[in-house]
């Protein structure tokens, strides 16, 4: 029992839509990595509001009443852990679709806009603390 519209044994797969213009052997990138650079770049600020709870409760439990005791680092570490690592990816999956996308393609467009937001995003974090002269998010 076959059937006409199976391909033979030896034979590749038929192609449908715009790729079957494309000649054999020609690397078709998706837009995979860009898209998910520009996801984890969005999500850098919500990440601040999932991670300003567990935060307070650092700061709750580390800080003294008087003086420093050294240990004042752990709320911006819990703060800004979440934020730092969507970021990291955002920048990791953003190079790697402007490596491997070709230029102009929705992979690398998409991969470009992550790369663009997250420096955006730092620099909107940040800023108040550059303009007092102070690096500490919560002085």
């Amino acid at each position: 029992m076959s059937f006409p519209q199976a391909p033979e044994h030896d034979e590749p797969p038929p192609r449908c839509g715009p790729a079957s213009n494309r000649p054999r052997g020609q690397w078709q990138g998706g837009s995979g990595p860009g898209v998910a650079s520009i996801m984890c770049a969005v999500l850098v600020m919500p990440s601040m509001m999932v991670t300003i709870v567990p935060t307070m409760f650092v700061a709750l439990f580390t800080r003294p009443d008087t003086g420093s005791n050294g240990k004042e680092w752990m709320a911006n570490f819990v703060f800004l852990s979440l934020p730092a690592l969507l970021g990291l990816l955002s920048i990791i999956f953003g190079l790697f679709a402007l490596r491997r996308s070709p230029r102009g393609s929705n992979g690398w467009s998409t991969g470009l806009a992550g790369l663009v937001v997250v420096p955006l995003e730092a620099v909107i974090i940040f800023l108040p603390a550059i303009q007092r002269g102070q690096f500490d998010v919560f002085y």
